[in-house]
């Protein structure tokens, strides 16, 4: 009994192999420059982009050139100033936190090979698992794009090293 019940388990596990992946809480830019919530879709052939009514983008794998991806911070003042109206301190403490975000970008041909690209904002609950999914997938390797450093911070390092 216990036998049926292990191969019966490893082969629904086994079933859900091939099915598509799908990641709900992507974000895309849209022409005017808003987020526009859109789904990512993995499967076997390749993936796709999805807005509500209709499909944005189909790559298959082997039309991908690079995909890459990049956490960019950036700080909350424009949110800190909101909340500042009605109260200093906290307005101040949202002020100081940062945002995270999460791009990923697909760099691919089209039908016509013409270069195209993607740049898909994912959720920070998503992420992780999404790259790992495209690097699967896909057979290629996620390029992770290194942080910007500030200017003015390489600058102060650069004159304390010509002061030594």
């Amino acid at each position: 009994m216990h036998r049926c019940f292990a191969i019966a388990i490893l082969l629904i596990a086994a079933t859900g192999v091939g099915q598509a992946q799908t990641f709900s809480k992507t974000k895309m830019i849209d022409a005017k420059g808003k987020e526009v919530p859109v789904t990512l879709e993995f499967d076997k052939t390749g993936l796709a982009v999805k807005a509500l009514k209709a499909s944005i983008a189909d790559v298959p794998y082997d039309s991908i050139n690079k995909l890459s991806y990049e956490m960019a911070s950036r700080r909350r003042v424009k949110e800190g100033a909101v909340v500042m109206i009605a109260s200093l301190g906290v307005g101040g403490i949202v002020m100081l936190t940062k945002s995270k975000n999460h791009w990923f970008y697909v760099d691919y041909k089209d039908a016509d090979g013409k270069p195209k690209d993607l740049t898909l904002k994912l959720d920070k609950s998503e992420y992780e698992r999404a790259l790992k999914t495209a690097k699967e997938l896909s057979g290629k390797d996620v390029e992770i794009i290194a942080p910007k450093k500030d200017d003015k911070k390489d600058k102060k390092k650069d004159e304390k090293k010509d002061d030594k």
